[in-house]
């Protein structure tokens, strides 16, 4: 494994992490809201 894949794929999985991290949040908060009003 070079160097170079091992960028990419912590590069691809760090992408992967941010979208799944944002989606979570958003759906916890959108959750919370609903219950709240």
């Amino acid at each position: 494994m070079t160097a170079e894949s091992m960028m990419f794929n912590g590069a691809v999985v760090l992408m992967v992490l941010v979208l799944f991290g944002l989606a979570w949040g958003f759906l916890i908060l959108k959750i919370q809201g609903g219950e709240a009003e």
